[in-house]
Parts: structure tokens; sequence; C-alpha cells
């Protein structure tokens, strides 16, 4: 009986040997497995290490190559012949230009500020003239005269009051006594044929009946006055037409500028006219008188 246990208890332990050695043999493989998984992940990690080496290297010379065809593109355009820098310098200087001859187109000639210079001039000459009134008093005909006094020069309106005493005489009253002997020189010596007087703080001015003398001499006084206007209407066109050389310099044709000239001597002549027609209405009315 115990030889037969023997017997039954080999064959069972020569089995567990073989299933041990199974499991150690799966347990093998398995290490392989993942030994080889272990080694693949490194290759690959290795692979990839290398490859993204290799794509650094390969952007890296593609911006080498990119500055270096930049560099030579800045080099082809920054010089010219004789070696002068342009590129954007140039460019930049260019837009200056640009900017230069907008700035150079826009005139200097303004035939509106001409017109109202000119107006004003005919505006001050009517006011003259109807401050003249031939053999009757008005305080109007006084009014441009200046006053000379120590520190210079004042308007006889600015220092006295003018009113009509009569229908010959005017009474003038200084502000300041001090002033009363200039104001009566001033009138004496303004070209109106008047003879004032003093009487005691005040000034009378009185206003002749117009004789054939007295009203030549003031139709004398009226166009001397005329010629003065004359001569300032002039100046101001004297004054447009050296604007219109400036421009005419630089970037007008010969048609326009000849276009500018006519108009300018059409405004002239317009308000030349006027001193004529303003003229001739009042000497009219003083031969009238």
């Amino acid at each position: 009986m115990f030889s037969r246990s023997i017997q039954t208890s080999r064959p069972t332990h020569a089995r567990m040997r073989i299933a041990s050695i199974g499991v150690m043999a799966a347990s093998a493989d398995k290490a392989l497995l993942s030994t080889q998984k272990a080694v693949g992940r490194v290759f690959l990690s290795t692979k990839s290490a290398a490859c993204l080496t290799d794509s650094k290297r390969c952007v890296s010379s593609i911006m080498s190559i990119s500055q270096h065809q930049q560099q030579q593109v800045r080099l082809y355009g920054s010089k010219k012949k004789g070696g002068k820098k342009t590129g954007s310098k140039e460019k930049h200087s260019d837009n200056e230009d640009n900017d230069n001859d907008v700035e150079s187109l826009e005139m200097t000639l303004d035939v509106g500020k001409m017109e109202e210079q000119m107006k004003h001039s005919i505006d001050r000459f009517s006011t003259e003239l109807q401050a003249v009134r031939a053999g009757r008093a008005n305080p109007a005909m006084l009014d441009h005269i200046r006053v000379l006094l120590k520190g210079g020069s004042a308007v006889l309106s600015d220092l006295a009051m003018v009113a009509v005493k009569d229908a010959q005489n005017l009474l003038v009253v200084p502000n300041n006594q001090d002033d009363q002997k200039a104001i009566d020189t001033s009138i004496r010596s303004a070209g109106l044929g008047l003879n004032p007087r003093i009487d005691k703080n005040a000034i009378i001015v009185p206003v002749p009946k117009p004789t054939k003398e007295s009203r030549d001499k003031l139709l004398k006084n009226l166009g001397a006055l005329a010629e003065h206007t004359r001569v300032h209407v002039r100046k101001h066109r004297q004054d447009a037409m050296k604007c219109l050389k400036n421009d005419s310099k630089s970037h007008m044709a010969k048609d326009e500028v000849k276009s500018w000239e006519k108009n300018i001597q059409t405004v002239t002549d317009k308000y030349i006219a006027k001193i004529e027609d303003l003229l001739k209405a009042k000497t009219r009315e003083i031969e009238r008188t």
C-alpha cells in the first residue's frame, strides 16, 4: 500500500513541475513582450527625437536662407549709381516731395480778398463825399479831419462833440480844453475852405455860401480825394498781380495765367468805375448849389 502511494505521488509531482514550468514560460513570454514594447517605445522616441532634430535643422536652414535673401534684397535696393543710399528713405523722400508738390499747388492769389480791399477803399471814399455839403452846415463834413497833437494824432470826432448851431454854423466843443487850439488849426488846414473861430470853451465853424471860387476849390479837393482812392485800388491790383506771377512760376499754364489777369483787371475796372460815378454825382450836387 505504501508503494502504491509512492507511485501515485510521483506522477502528481511531475505534473506540478510541468505546470510550474509552463507558468514560468508564460511569465517569460510576457516579460519578453514587455521588453520588446519598451524597446519599441525607446526606438520610436529616439527616432522622433532624431526627426525633431532634423526638422529644427531644416527650419533653421530655411530661416537662414530667407534672411540672406532679405539682406540681398535690401542691398540691391539700397544703392544707386554713385553709391547713394535709397530704399525706404527714398520712398519717404518721394512722399515728402509729393507733399511739397501739393503745397506748391496752393495759390497765393486771392481775388476775393483783393475785391474786398477795393470795396473798403470805395466805402471810405463814399463816406468822405457824404461829409461834403456845399453851403450847408453838416457835422459829417468834419468827421475825417485828423487833429495833430503832441503825442500823435486823432480823429476830431474822438476829441470833441460836433453839432449844428444853425443853418450856416457848426459848433465844436472839445472834450479837453487843452486840445482847443490844435482842433482850430486842423479845421483851418483841412482844405474845406473853413475859417473857424474860438468862442470861450467852444469853436464856431461858419459854413460859407458857395461861390464860384469856393466851388472850384471844393471840386479840386474832391478830385484829389478821388485820385487818392484810385491809387489804393490800383495798389490792391498790383499786389494781386504779384501773387499771380509767383503762382505762375510753379504750376500754371499760360492760358490760365491770362484768364486770371483778365479777371483781376475786370474787378479793378469795376471799382475804378464806381469812383468815377461817385465823383460825378457829387460834382453835380455841388454845381447846383
